[in-house]
């Protein structure tokens, strides 16, 4: 593909195995009831192309009186969760137990977003593995399409993994502090600095915005756990407190409200989970059971508006 020549169709035939493709093209014409016309204009196809794959569907078997394919079931959960939480899109990938689900989860997300970017568009990050397993799936995406990237919360280190593997001509901008202050005192110090305020108001004003989701089960597989951010007592602490898991540090209870009497919300700096709101589309990257609570607690609490998730995930949120 030519870089500097991105095109939908192509980007659709490349994210989506064949296989894939005319599943959900079936399940909007047969399900949804979409025209031919309006799946093309969804997925960026020709309308004489979705004809040929719902032709090529019948004759190979996959529609018959149902969606004959292993992507059925992915359709239906991803048609439950946009129905239950008005989500803006959501992609449920199916179940692959002997393959690292934080990488499959980054490539889907970064398919996702390559359909919803524009050209020099701002993309906002924050830290997890999931997170920068997208950021390493968009690089070239990044590059061709001159995003310009900036980072949703303090801390370098966590996010190494995903900007080392981006050219040196794209355009970051790194919140210059610690994630995590020493004191709320000292994080209002470092506030005030006008390099900090002026990547703060960049991230606020970002096009789309892309989140992991930590949770408490994890226990010390939590990346803000793992990268020293806090310790396995407050862990504990926080689990108390009636937390289930966090985004960007800040953490949440069942209901999706920010667990009460927690120092560490004032000693983040960051975009705080209020002012993530105000970003358009805010996608949230995780999967595994493990997560599923914590998942329910973000689309409850209406942090995020899009979901890349995976198959027993969806099944153990449902559940």
């Amino acid at each position: 593909m030519n870089k500097n020549n991105f095109d939908n169709s192509n980007l659709t035939d490349s994210s989506m195995a064949e296989q894939e493709l005319l599943a959900r093209i079936a399940w909007f014409y047969y399900h949804d009831g979409m025209t031919q016309g309006e799946i093309g204009d969804h997925l960026g196809l020709t309308r004489l192309k979705v004809s040929r794959l719902l032709e090529k569907g019948r004759q190979s078997g996959v529609i018959r009186v149902q969606i004959n394919s292993r992507y059925e079931g992915c359709l239906a959960l991803e048609h439950e969760l946009l129905e239950r939480f008005s989500l803006k899109h959501v992609r449920v990938l199916p179940e692959l137990p002997q393959r690292e689900i934080n990488q499959r989860i980054g490539i889907g997300a970064a398919h996702e977003i390559m359909k919803h970017l524009q050209p020099q568009q701002l993309l906002a990050v924050g830290f997890g593995e999931t997170a920068m397993s997208t950021l390493q799936h968009l690089s070239g995406f990044i590059s061709s399409q001159q995003i310009r990237l900036v980072t949703l919360s303090g801390g370098v280190g966590p996010y190494m993994t995903g900007i080392g593997q981006l050219d040196a001509a794209c355009s970051i901008s790194i919140i210059p502090t610690p994630l995590r202050a020493s004191s709320a005192s000292v994080a209002d110090i470092f506030r005030q600095e006008r390099s900090v305020q002026d990547v703060l108001l960049t991230a606020r004003a970002a096009d789309i915005a892309v989140v992991g989701i930590g949770s408490l089960s994890q226990r010390r597989d939590a990346t803000i756990m793992r990268s020293g951010y806090i310790s396995e007592g407050e862990q504990l602490m926080f689990g108390r407190k009636g937390a289930v898991g966090d985004i960007l540090g800040y953490f949440m209870q069942r209901n999706g409200e920010l667990a009460e009497e927690m120092p560490i919300h004032q000693e983040l700096i960051g975009v705080s989970l209020h002012d993530l709101a105000s970003i358009p589309q805010v996608i949230g990257v995780a999967g595994g059971a493990e997560k599923a609570e914590a998942i329910l607690a973000a689309l409850t609490g209406k942090h995020i508006n899009a979901l890349i998730t995976e198959e027993s995930t969806v099944r153990a949120m449902l559940a």
